[in-house]
């Protein structure tokens, strides 16, 4: 494996360790400007302005939200990441009213890499499994 393959490898843990510390401005040290996120609960990706919404409402509603990553590998400019994700929803968001209830989920992320940086995040999850075990389904 590359040395630059093996640098966007650690930038990607760097930002998975700045998530799982609420570390926001950490987290997007390690992102592009124009960087997005394509997420299942959305039906187009986010920019860099919506994720600084969202993600401090979801660490208010999961505060022990947690990215374990199982295995990772990279390839030219694309970091593939399995990761299980786990959470409890004690807080509201929203409408949605917490249940106090847990969940554990696996993830797949891939992370587009330019000059070093993540420029697109694109992740798939099971949230059927995640709604069911949070009683939202």
């Amino acid at each position: 494996m590359s040395t630059k393959e093996e640098q966007h490898k650690a930038t990607v843990r760097r930002a998975i360790a700045a998530f799982n510390n609420r570390d926001l401005a950490g987290y997007w040290a390690c992102h592009t400007e124009d960087t997005t996120s394509h997420e299942v609960y959305f039906p187009e990706p986010l920019t860099k302005a919506e994720m600084s919404k969202f993600v401090p409402q979801l660490w208010h509603a999961y505060p022990d939200w947690h990215i374990d990553t199982r295995s990772m590998t990279a390839e030219g400019d694309l970091v593939a990441v399995e990761n299980v994700m786990t959470a409890t929803f004690v807080n509201d968001m929203g409408d949605q009213k917490a249940t106090g209830k847990s969940f554990s989920v696996r993830e797949g992320v891939f992370f587009q890499m330019k000059d070093g940086l993540i420029q697109h995040v694109r992740i798939y999850l099971d949230q059927k499994s995640q709604n069911e075990q949070l009683g939202l389904a």
